[in-house]
């Protein structure tokens, strides 16, 4: 008798564990994270290029991946650009790896200005001028002229724009309207769909403006690895992420989730944030107060104030 009360009380506990599990799965540490560069930085960006733009005593510089300073912190911007083909937007102007202003040369000795600037992608970056968003090469010309209310970054071919009706379409390289203007809000195409508004809600196109999943999501994010993160209800734990077919892959638990970038998601579970591999399973628990994506091999997260990098 005492053997099968003992047996029964080994199953209780059981239970209670595996519950406790699946319910607090985020509290359960999986892998531990390798911290590469010290929490010390008032805020950090994504690593691209090599570089990433890192913020100290309310000025942004940029540090390359061995954690050295290689453009120093004199930046009192808004937001700093990412590096991308050579050249990062800061400020007012395209910077290259050395901090100095991009463009010129003995034919052009003058630095270059504009209201604003995308990073560049497919060799075009979108800058703002004249109060309007054209597209720029790698030398600073223009090659699509400044006519749109507001531009996105070229993917895959394509790049959303905005035109004077607030409405968005999708032009290509030469300016060419591919997808006519009808969004009230487009992202960029990343794995053959890009995400988009219509009627309050967010849905997926493909190149040939066919809605692949139809709009009905409160918001939505980039598909990577296959997966895109969608919120489905207007309510808490309401972030999950589907596949290019509209199937819900990894169940809506997630008070916030980011973009799959080498093979793991940013996500919180409640306040706290961790990472997830591609099968829904934490990867690094939620421990932190804030994170980014992967990117190059590293992640930027937040300890109370300061941010670090941490490595897979």
């Amino acid at each position: 008798m005492k053997r099968i009360n003992n047996l029964i009380f080994a199953l209780i506990i059981l239970i209670l564990v595996v519950g406790c599990s699946v319910k607090f799965s985020y509290a359960v540490l999986t892998r531990t994270p390798r911290v590469i560069f010290e929490f010390q930085y008032e805020d950090a960006r994504d690593f691209h290029d090599g570089m990433a733009a890192v913020k100290l005593n309310g000025r942004w510089g940029y540090i390359n991946n061995l954690g050295q300073t290689v453009i120093p912190f004199n930046n009192r911007i808004p937001e700093p650009g990412n590096f991308s083909d050579g050249f990062a937007f800061l400020g007012d102007r395209f910077v290259n790896y050395d901090g100095d202003p991009a463009f010129i040369n003995d034919d052009n000795p003058d630095v270059k200005y504009f209201s604003g600037g995308r990073e560049f992608s497919q060799g075009v970056a979108a800058v703002q001028y004249g109060g309007q968003w054209g597209y720029i090469d790698l030398l600073g010309n223009f090659i699509i002229a400044p006519t749109y209310q507001n531009a996105r970054s070229f993917s895959e071919g394509l790049a959303a724009v905005m035109n004077n009706k607030g409405l968005w379409g999708y032009i290509d390289f030469m300016g060419n309207l591919k997808i006519p203007y009808k969004y009230i809000q487009a992202g960029d195409f990343r794995e053959g769909l890009a995400r988009i508004k219509i009627n309050g809600r967010w849905g997926y196109i493909n190149q040939s403006d066919k809605i692949i999943i139809a709009p009905a999501y409160y918001e939505a994010g980039d598909f990577g690895n296959g997966l895109a993160p969608v919120r489905g209800r207007n309510n808490y734990h309401g972030w999950g992420y589907i596949n290019k077919s509209g199937k819900m892959i990894i169940r809506r638990r997630f008070n916030y989730a980011g973009n799959f970038s080498e093979g793991l998601a940013p996500v919180a579970g409640d306040s706290r944030y961790g990472y997830i591999n591609v099968r829904g399973e934490w990867e690094f628990s939620p421990f932190y107060d804030d994170v980014r994506s992967f990117s190059e091999g590293f992640a930027a997260v937040r300890q109370e104030n300061k941010w670090g990098y941490i490595s897979q």
